[in-house]
């Protein structure tokens, strides 16, 4: 049932695998690490406008039959600390897909949870993507996607500066655009 739900949402946002287009408005966040609380402050603020009832966490990396247990528990690893940091329960669905990049086959595994059963500690999920570059965790950086599958709203930082907002529904697009105007960069 969730995987049909995004799967709705990204076709809505006319998103392939997970990966943002550039189309959209992106919102600046802090301009750089020692302005990070009030980043922290308007990255809240950002999510704390929507309802955002899906949570993804994407990990990826080249797939190689020689080293996929390395693989597996390097992943195993890093959702483990993404669990931690957000408190979560074990993830409600979870895919993996193989796939080429310039001739490379990597791997994609995909983990669900549905916020609607889970109390999430998106602060402390947010300190960790605004402190990437100092000693954050790495793992984070573009693999957290929170969507509003109702209204079709993807939520996502870019890096530690900046935050992807996608929506398909122009009335909740602008009016957001009007609220946040100053944060925007194009």
């Amino acid at each position: 049932m969730i995987r049909t739900k995004v799967n709705n949402t990204f076709k809505e946002l006319n998103i392939i695998n997970y990966k943002p287009s550039n189309e959209y408005t992106n919102f600046l966040i802090c301009a750089d690490i020692n302005n990070y609380k009030k980043g922290l402050r308007t990255a809240l603020k950002l999510y704390n406008s929507f309802n955002f009832d899906t949570l993804i966490f994407k990990v990826e990396f080249p797939f190689s039959e020689e080293n996929l247990f390395n693989n597996l528990e390097n992943t195993l690893n890093k959702l483990n600390r993404f669990m931690d940091i957000c408190k979560l329960k074990k993830p409600l669905n979870m895919k993996k897909t193989l796939y080429k990049d310039n001739n490379n086959l990597k791997e994609l595994i995909t983990f669900y949870w549905d916020l609607s059963t889970e109390n999430i500690k998106v602060k402390t999920l947010f300190k960790e993507m605004l402190f990437l570059k100092n000693d954050g965790f790495s793992a984070l950086f573009s693999s957290v996607f929170f969507l509003d599958t109702k209204n079709h709203i993807l939520f996502n930082f870019y890096d530690d500066k900046i935050i992807k907002i996608l929506a398909n529904d122009n009335a909740c697009f602008n009016k957001m655009c009007k609220k946040y105007k100053k944060l925007i960069i194009i």
